[in-house]
């Protein structure tokens, strides 16, 4: 098994929030990566896992409620931990984050998303990344 892939420094004098989570990386037929745009930064379709929730319908959740779009998911990518300070709820979180490479299966429905979905060229992914494990998910695939 691949060694997991770790993002962030873990800072022995401050308390981490655990965080499970799974985003899905979805390429359009010109190499554009969807992206949801964030406060400042963007971050891959997907999200916080609820308790006892699989990746797999944590993604079909997320995707469903940021972009009300249904996904297909194509094959699995691996986890990475990314460790980060949120400053929206001000904690530190420890995110062990799923990957999925997958593609939308139906089209925008009418306003009903939470989020904008933004199309980014492959090259602008690694800078607009809010999380460095979300562009190394990008790169893998």
């Amino acid at each position: 098994m691949a060694e997991m892939m770790v993002f962030g420094s873990h800072e022995p004098k401050i308390r981490y929030i655990e965080r499970r989570a799974a985003y899905v990386v979805i390429v359009s037929s010109g190499g554009n990566i969807a992206m949801v745009k964030g406060r400042q930064k963007y971050f891959l379709p997907g999200g916080g896992s609820l308790p006892d929730e699989a990746p797999e319908d944590t993604v079909a959740r997320e995707v469903s409620e940021e972009l009300a779009r249904s996904v297909r998911l194509i094959r699995s990518l691996g986890e990475a931990t990314q460790y980060f300070y949120s400053t929206e709820d001000d904690q530190h979180y420890k995110m062990r984050a799923t990957f999925f490479v997958g593609a939308f299966s139906d089209e925008p429905t009418a306003n009903t998303a939470e989020h904008e979905l933004s199309w980014l060229a492959q090259k602008e992914v690694e800078q607009a990344c809010f999380h460095a494990c979300h562009a190394w998910a990008v790169r893998q695939a």
